[in-house]
């Protein structure tokens, strides 16, 4: 194993310039199909006497999703010397936040044979579709090349110098090997852009590339400001959804007090697995569509609101990743559908109906109260647990804007908490829980930092009948909980064979048998908020595929919900 990591420039406006190239490539014999994508990284500021210590480092599996470490091929690395040979050593890098998620950790490290002098290029090429099996419930990182386009993250095809340095990037696309109309856009806009900002190598993963046969909202993409892309033929009318998240776009950079919003990204793609999902990104944000719900332009506008809100928002930086990803997301699902109606984007019956899904999903859950230090260990191994950031999240920020609101006799809300912590993030302190707490303590006092340790260690929140607005008012249903039947954990591994048949569940009462292997990955986090939706797995026992469908339930329980109040006026319910 080798550890340490190589010396780049300093940060700030010491910032040294890296430059990305892309190069799809279309395989003539099947038509517009891009089979490949040759990389072209070209950059300077890298010291590295030692030659013990990397060039290039890159996650093995990021947030589920296996990078292209492993299979990539034809790389090449030259500097002013001449050609340079890169061994391949696997390392465990340190733990950086990203947003609510993580990167570092298992990762392919590649070091020269000797030390480097002046620029460094280095090339390589990546298959166009993910060449490793999926590993169940991730987020759209992975490469996709369908309807005639290809798009990816950056978090898993870039390998990039480890270290804290920032670079003046720039990003270009070579499309001569496509069919002619083919178009490139990333992150920061269409065909050759350049950052607007120096960016770390955490930041320049957290970008997004798409290209080929795309369309594209507006028709020209702007230099500045909103823009959208599509990869494939929804089935609905995809631009008129991006004017209206553009629109939305626009009413969430007010809200920030944006006077000229930079550069911002929104791409859709194909997902004929968990359709409807996203994820937020640098500048920019990514969301799939496909059948059933993955095609309901509602349930997608709600999930476009909150991944657009994620580039705005603060965060707590530590500690980092999944340990905190109650406060982004919580924040994030409150204000997705709170900002929507405000702004008029969303009626006030697609604001309950999205409540409700979180809530009953919630309050049914036999991990309700499970303490947040469990989201970090189990949170791609069950869904539950995977949803606790969101929905108790959520709704322990509903009891503060509401106690807020009640304290001040309306004057403050938890934007005022909300934007103070941002200003924090913004003058370039590491946010933490304390500086949560010392908020709290400022605007309601210190109870309320009693009752958010009380909420990490896994206490129910349960908002005012009224938290969410005067339309609104608390009620309570009898709801089953989600029960999967066998071992949750089974559904987030490589290779999914059942263990842990709950004996009389609607799992084995369906015929479904331990060691019966699970052969195409399985969304759940949807299904929870959803009572009366059946769960359809495709198995494989004794070398013979065949599907089992059950209604993934169990127990009755009490479960909070809300209720529209009668006699009240569409205009008069947003907050």
């Amino acid at each position: 194993m080798v550890s340490g990591c190589a010396t780049t420039a300093d940060s700030g406006d010491k910032a040294t310039e890296l430059a990305i190239t892309l190069k799809p490539h279309a395989d003539p014999d099947h038509g517009e199909t891009i089979d490949t994508v040759a990389v072209t990284l070209h950059f300077s500021g890298l010291e590295t006497g030692d030659i013990m210590k990397p060039v290039l480092l890159m996650p093995l599996v990021v947030s589920n999703v296996d990078s292209v470490a492993t299979t990539l091929t034809d790389m090449k690395a030259s500097d002013e010397r001449g050609p340079l040979t890169l061994r391949v050593s696997d390392i465990d890098a340190p733990l950086e936040a990203a947003g609510d998620a993580e990167s570092g950790g298992p990762s392919r490290a590649w070091l020269a044979d000797r030390p480097i002098v002046g620029p460094v290029t280095v090339s390589f090429v990546v298959p166009a579709e993910a060449t490793l099996p999926p590993r169940g419930p991730a987020p759209p990182f992975s490469f996709s090349a369908d309807g005639g386009g290809v798009s990816a993250s950056g978090h898993v095809f870039l390998p990039l110098p480890p270290g804290d340095a920032t670079y003046r990037a720039s990003f270009d696309w070579d499309l001569t090997a496509l069919p002619a109309g083919a178009r490139g856009v990333t992150t920061f806009g269409e065909g050759h852009v350049i950052a607007p900002e120096p960016l770390t190598s955490s930041e320049l993963r957290m970008t997004f590339y798409m290209a080929g046969q795309i369309g594209a909202y507006p028709t020209v993409v702007p230099a500045t400001g909103f823009f959208g892309a599509w990869q494939g033929e929804p089935a609905f009318d995809a631009a008129k959804l991006l004017a209206w998240t553009s629109n939305l776009y626009g009413h969430y950079s007010k809200f920030f007090g944006q006077e000229t919003p930079p550069p911002y990204g929104v791409f859709l793609r194909y997902n004929p697995i968990n359709a409807g999902g996203g994820v937020g990104l640098y500048h920019s944000f990514v969301t799939t569509f496909g059948a059933g719900d993955g095609a309901d332009v509602e349930k997608i506008r709600i999930t476009l609101a909150h991944e657009m809100f994620h580039t705005f928002q603060p965060y707590i930086e530590s500690p980092p990743g999944l340990e905190s990803s109650w406060f982004g997301e919580g924040l994030a699902v409150l204000y997705a559908r709170r900002l929507a109606l405000r702004f008029d984007s969303i009626t006030p019956d697609a604001f309950l109906d999205d409540l409700n899904s979180g809530a009953g999903r919630y309050y049914t859950s036999l991990m309700a109260t499970e303490p947040n230090s469990e989201v970090p260990k189990r949170f791609w191994a069950d869904t539950r647990i995977r949803t606790l950031p969101y929905d108790r999240g959520m709704l322990y920020f509903a009891t503060v804007d509401d106690a807020v609101r009640k304290a001040s006799n309306g004057t403050r809300s938890l934007d005022d908490l909300m934007l103070a912590m941002l200003a924090l993030e913004k003058s370039g302190k590491v946010t933490t829980n304390a500086d949560w707490e010392a908020l709290l303590t400022d605007a309601l006092g210190p109870d309320a930092v009693t009752a958010f340790r009380g909420f990490l260690n896994g206490d129910m929140p349960i908002p005012a009948s009224d938290a969410f607005g005067p339309c609104f008012e608390r009620t309570t249903k009898p709801m089953r909980r989600y029960e999967l039947g066998f071992d949750t954990a089974v559904l987030a591994e490589p290779k999914r064979i059942v263990r842990g048949l709950v004996a009389g569940s609607a799992a084995e009462q369906a015929g479904l048998q331990n060691g019966d292997e699970i052969v195409v990955p399985v969304p759940q986090d949807g299904i929870q908020g959803n009572q009366t939706e059946m769960l359809k797995l495709k198995i494989r026992r004794n070398g013979e595929t065949s599907d089992i469908t059950y209604l993934p339930r169990g127990e009755t329980v009490e479960a909070y919900q809300w209720q529209r109040k009668a006699g009240t006026d569409d205009l008069d319910c947003a907050l």
